[in-house]
């Protein structure tokens, strides 16, 4: 009678839930990382939802990857700061029209030793070339964003096209940029907001500022209903109404960090009609992007191969590294009987699931240029992934060859004993005999570190040529919105495994 009673009541609660969550209707908003990091969409939105009854679902990524979600109708309206991309976005019928909210500015910081010496550049193009001249490292988004795009304009208008170790490009958000140029003491183009939200954690100065090519104006958009029949456009012309009217408008304005205003409203309707010049929406946009994808792989493109070759050069040396302390600890453990073992395997299990961003995190910490291995310059490396990916595992591989040696024939022990065998005898007899518990445990371990991004992203900053995973460049790719490049390394990573596991099996079979 008591569970019918409880079952009774916990529908009943979900029943009310449901109906509360049904009077909210919900809108899904893309924005940039800049109005992100800022904070002022947190000031923003919360009048809006409280106001309509209308829950914000904010998707917060670069503006390449927020016009690709709105073509794809994966979301109500858009805010972005990418201005041609925008009007192509609405010319191509994909929105509806783009009406002004704000603007900020684009500005150039970098270390305060001014290595590249732009103290006296007299233009945004003068500090470039300086720059490029000079060969100072200079952090890229490289994400499709309306930064990155504003950063290659300048490089073009300059007729230049950076490459080289100088030129790092992070695909990170701006937040992770700055942090990213704070540490190499790099030179990087951001927007004033985030570098105002970051201030406190940098020691980045601006050197280039106030020219009108730094205008970095933002508009809303919404997502044309007739490309995509779910679109609700009622919820969107309410947001657009609201962020373009006075309440937000004054919010915009007063918005401040370190005494200093953000943004400026710029709520004015534009006057001329945008032409519509409708393309043809492919219906079979995943088969579309499963095709392209397999052609990179089939045609081995080099960018796509480099990507897969750093991932297993990492990961295969944090897995012999791993390896090489876990499985000589497990035997050890195994074997013997000491005080604190009880605790020692609690310990183990524990951080078996040891999520990867804690890792991350607790080695940025360490790893970071005020931590306590700082001065060794690791952070941003591929040595750091490494670093990484052994503590990320080594509890894996340990706890497993325990694992695999405990569950050894019992009678295995006592043949040791009547042959007199020392310990390390003992050992290799055990590895002999367990051999294919060990082997799994190590390939679980690789499977665990290929397989992982928050480590790889926080510790080696996902640059391109040196420190980007897969993992990481799928996100990269996403974000960007090249869904076939992503794909074609989703593709490859499962081949690696299904390639690792087949040679794992034939091995087995050919010792049998």
């Amino acid at each position: 009678m008591q569970i019918i009673q409880k079952l009774n009541i916990t529908l009943l609660l979900c029943s009310i839930f449901s109906l509360a969550n049904a009077e909210t209707d919900i809108l899904r908003l893309a924005i940039t990382t800049t109005t992100e990091n800022s904070g002022l969409m947190s000031v923003l939105n919360p009048v809006f939802e409280s106001e309509n009854n209308i829950k914000v679902n904010t998707i917060t990524t670069g503006s390449g990857q927020a016009l690709r979600l709105g073509k794809q109708g994966d979301v109500d309206v858009l805010l972005t700061h990418a201005p041609e991309d925008e009007k192509q976005f609405v010319n191509s019928g994909y929105g509806l029209k783009r009406h002004p909210v704000m603007h900020n500015e684009f500005i150039l910081v970098g270390p305060v030793g001014n290595p590249a010496e732009i103290n006296d550049a007299s233009t945004i193009f003068d500090a470039f070339n300086k720059i490029h001249t000079a060969e100072s490292t200079f952090i890229s988004r490289a994400d499709e964003s309306g930064t990155h795009k504003k950063e290659l304009s300048i490089w073009k208008e300059n007729g230049q096209a950076p490459q080289g170790d100088w030129y790092v490009q992070a695909a990170m958000g701006m937040g992770s940029v700055l942090l990213l140029a704070n540490e190499q003491g790099a030179y990087t183009l951001t927007d004033r907001g985030t570098y105002l939200a970051f201030k406190d954690k940098i020691d980045l100065e601006i050197y280039s500022q106030g020219e009108a090519v730094l205008h970095n104006p933002y508009h809303v958009i919404a997502i044309n209903s007739e490309r995509h029949p779910h679109i609700d456009n009622e919820l969107a012309e309410k947001y657009i109404h609201y962020i373009t009217g006075d309440k937000a408008q004054n919010l915009i304005k007063d918005y401040q960090l370190y005494g200093e205003q953000l943004f400026y409203p710029e709520a004015i309707l534009e006057n001329s009609a945008l032409e519509e010049n409708t393309i043809h929406v492919s219906r079979n946009f995943f088969l579309d992007a499963t095709l392209s994808s397999f052609n990179l792989i089939v045609n081995f493109d080099r960018p796509l191969f480099h990507v897969v070759w750093i991932s297993l050069k990492v990961s295969l040396i944090a897995v012999l590294i791993a390896m090489l302390i876990s499985i000589p600890l497990g035997v050890f453990v195994a074997l013997n009987n000491f005080t604190g073992k009880t605790f020692l395997l609690t310990c183990l299990n524990t951080l078996m699931a040891l999520p990867t961003v804690v890792v991350g995190l607790l080695l940025y910490g360490i790893l970071n240029r005020q931590g306590l291995l700082g001065s060794m310059s690791l952070l941003y490396t591929s040595t750091a992934i490494v670093i990484g990916q052994c503590v990320l595992i080594i509890p894996v591989i340990w706890n497993l060859s325990i694992a695999a040696v405990n569950g050894a024939d019992p009678r295995l022990a006592m043949t040791c004993t009547s042959l007199g065998a020392n310990y390390f005898q003992r050992s290799i007899i055990y590895m002999s005999e367990v051999r294919f518990a060990l082997i799994a445990a190590v390939v679980t371990g690789f499977g665990r570190a290929i397989g992982e991004v928050g480590i790889a992203m926080m510790l080696g900053g996902n640059i391109h040529g040196y420190t980007r995973t897969m993992t990481t460049a799928i996100a990269l790719e996403t974000s960007k919105g090249d869904f076939e490049f992503a794909l074609a390394l989703g593709f490859m990573l499962l081949f690696v495994a299904f390639i690792i596991n087949s040679v794992l099996q034939q091995f087995q079979l050919k010792i049998k």
